[in-house]
């Protein structure tokens, strides 16, 4: 999908964005989980288009691996856990307007996850300049339908940092 189409989203009301509220443990792929993961409800009627997702690093650590998971099956009950932030691209303020998709900073997901993709490797070990953190573009490559979820996380040590992720909302097919 093109830029143009997630501006005309945007413009229709339909592009959401979320983060973490502060600096926090993205943890290793697991079922109990902090970071950021953004969970379709059962019967939205939904797709959760992402275009894209960011971490930034925000303490001194040797290296992890920092990257994107997915529910491995449908989800049969709501995700729960606490609530993130969410922005509606039409600047209706935080929280207005915040569509289906549901944002969680921490949770006790309802499957184990597995691995989608790498983002990248994040070694601050000492002072850097010009550390922009990493961003996983999708572009509309990565649907979550009504049912799964999508999310960061590490593969071997817990990072600290801030997280987003930035979705469209369209019929589910």
């Amino acid at each position: 999908m093109s830029n143009q189409w997630f501006l005309d989203q945007a413009r229709l009301g339909n592009m959401y964005h979320a983060h973490s509220t502060g600096a926090g443990a993205v943890t290793v792929i697991h079922a109990t989980y902090t970071g950021l993961v953004l969970s379709n409800p059962l019967g939205s009627g939904k797709d959760l288009v992402v275009d894209k997702m960011n971490f930034v690093g925000t303490t001194l650590a040797a290296i992890a691996g920092i990257g994107v998971m997915v529910s491995p099956t449908l989800l049969t009950a709501i995700q729960t856990g606490t609530a993130g932030v969410i922005h509606n691209g039409r600047v209706s303020g935080s929280n207005s307007n915040v569509g289906k998709g549901q944002a969680l900073v921490g949770a006790t997901l309802l499957t184990t996850p597995v691995w989608l993709r790498p983002m990248g490797l994040d070694n601050i070990t000492a002072a850097i300049t010009g550390y922009k953190g990493f961003e996983a573009d999708f572009g509309g490559s990565l649907v979550i339908p009504p049912g799964m979820y999508a999310g960061l996380a590490t593969l071997t040590t817990a990072r600290t940092g801030l997280a987003s992720i930035t979705w469209a909302e369209v019929d589910a097919t």
